[in-house]
């Protein structure tokens, strides 16, 4: 690396000829020309893939005697059921309010009010 140069009043002669060298040089500029990366070799026919929808069409063609929300497994209050997170929390205080802890309970009953509030508040004229 070349030292810092003094700037030594206005000499813009050597201004000029440092542009005019640069402008009219022969050799090619010089920067850093990144290549890009070489393509990933991706076995197409790994197990994953070759099985990937394999037994989607079961329920299609018989022989299926189960339901699919038979299936999930999860909460029971959560099975096979769809709804936002006011009626999801009303449901689940009445399957198993009963059987809570007091502060889930609580935290329960808390949300289920603040819920209540906002979408009676938020959620006008659908």
């Amino acid at each position: 690396m070349a030292p810092p140069r003094l700037w030594t009043g206005s000499s813009s002669s050597s201004l000029l000829v440092s542009t005019a060298r640069r402008l009219f040089s022969t050799e090619p500029p010089k920067f850093l020309v990144k290549e890009p990366p070489p393509p990933k070799v991706v076995d197409r026919w790994n197990e994953k893939r070759a099985l990937f929808g394999v037994y989607d069409n079961i329920g299609i063609l018989g022989d299926f005697k189960a339901h699919p929300k038979n299936l999930i497994v999860g909460p029971e209050w959560l099975r096979g059921w769809r709804g936002n997170e006011l009626q999801r929390c009303i449901r689940r205080k009445k399957m198993e309010g009963d059987r809570m802890f007091v502060d889930d309970y609580h935290n329960l009953n808390k949300r289920i009010k603040f819920l209540y509030k906002r979408y009676n508040r938020y959620r006008m004229n659908r």
